[in-house]
């Protein structure tokens, strides 16, 4: 573009210039029916200082992208002639082509080499920091080593899957699960610096402790020839019953609110050597309380009427009062499940069990039945 007027810098005078003929570009397509798809297509860019104008078209046809921009130029020249008409002689502008616009040699995107190049760098520029940043943040519990190392416990290896609605020791005594208890005892024997006769078993949080882990570990027990009572002390959702296929009532709770005297009478499993005692009807929450509270007090007693006696909590986190309950018990052992328990929930269910001078054995990890 060249000015007519010669006292005025070029740059000044051409600028506003050109933005009305860039406005005037930009129309074209909106009052032409043959253009109706070049909104959003048509870029056009101003350079005063060199009194360029640049047009750029996008179409997924080179040949009707060249087309369309030599159109647009064609127009503009006309429509600055136009325009020139209305100006005094100093005022007015000629526009001429410097380059038409051609078919070019390849497409201007998408760029494959460089974007895969580019999406390489990036990943290894963003993604490595990323991964190691997400590494150090996400504490859930999945190998045993290293979640030992960040806990201070021992942590032992996850259990094979076992079902949650039965005990697969009665079908397969000398299955993978079976062997898989018996190992779990055998650790928990060799780690305790005394002989434990009670044991507590609690999960940092709701759902950490499947009722069927206990079930299994008590049948395994039981196998090597050892009377073993279970106590289920989940008051809030009473389910160690169910794995037996047996019925929650008579349950714990309600003859420790009855306040009866005695003691409440263990139901058969018809596995040799292991009973149980379900915690009966769900308790509402204050009962759950006084129930924990209580159960801590006839423990002693409970515990004369069997080998080895397993209890279960509920998570401390929501019911503080089991605290009191593992501070009974010989020792504790803790429960997770792999990929999902947070060593975070088991720092602060350590901090209490600490509190209340539990022993604490250590944390087994379990792994969900696919699809259970």
């Amino acid at each position: 573009m060249l000015p007519m007027r010669a006292d005025w810098n070029p740059t000044t005078y051409l600028e506003p210039r050109m933005r009305v003929f860039r406005a005037a570009l930009l129309s074209f397509p909106a009052n032409d029916p043959a253009w109706r798809d070049l909104p959003g297509h048509l870029f056009v860019g101003l350079v005063p200082a060199e009194a360029r104008m640049v047009i750029e078209v996008e179409n997924q046809s080179p040949e009707e992208a060249a087309r369309l921009a030599n159109d647009l130029v064609g127009r503009l020249e006309a429509w600055v002639e136009e325009f020139n008409e209305t100006q005094s002689g100093e005022d007015r502008v000629r526009v001429r082509t410097l380059v038409s616009a051609t078919v070019p040699a390849a497409p201007s995107g998408p760029r494959y080499q460089l974007n895969t190049v580019a999406g390489a760098v990036l990943g290894v520029l963003l993604g490595l920091p990323l991964a190691f940043l997400w590494d150090a943040l996400d504490d859930t519990l999945g190998d045993p080593e290293r979640a030992a190392a960040h806990l201070g416990i021992v942590v032992w290896p996850a259990l094979p899957p076992f079902p949650a609605d039965r005990v697969p020791l009665r079908e397969e005594p000398a299955g993978e699960v079976a062997a898989a208890f018996h190992r779990l005892h055998s650790q928990l024997r060799l780690t305790s610096a005394t002989p434990w006769h009670t044991l507590a078993v609690v999960g940092p949080a709701a759902d950490d402790l499947p009722p069927a882990l206990l079930a299994d570990l008590g049948a395994a027990i039981a196998q090597e020839g050892v009377t073993v009572l279970l106590v289920d002390a989940g008051f809030d959702r009473p389910a160690l019953h169910e794995p037996l296929g047996l019925p929650p009532s008579p349950g714990l709770g309600t003859f420790l609110q009855q306040d009866a005297p005695g003691q409440p009478v263990p139901v058969e499993t018809g596995i040799k050597g292991l009973r149980v005692l379900p915690a009966g009807e769900p308790l509402p929450p204050t009962a759950q309380a006084v129930a924990l509270q209580r159960v801590a007090g006839v423990l002693p007693d409970l515990a004369s009427t069997a080998e080895v006696v397993l209890v279960r909590l509920p998570d401390a986190q929501a019911h503080p009062e089991a605290l009191l309950l593992a501070a009974q018990a010989d020792a504790v052992l803790l429960t997770g499940r792999t990929g999902r328990t947070r060593g975070r929930e088991v720092r602060r269910a350590l901090a209490g069990l600490r509190q209340v001078r539990a022993n604490v054995l250590g944390l087994v990890l379990w792994q969900k039945r696919f699809g259970g």
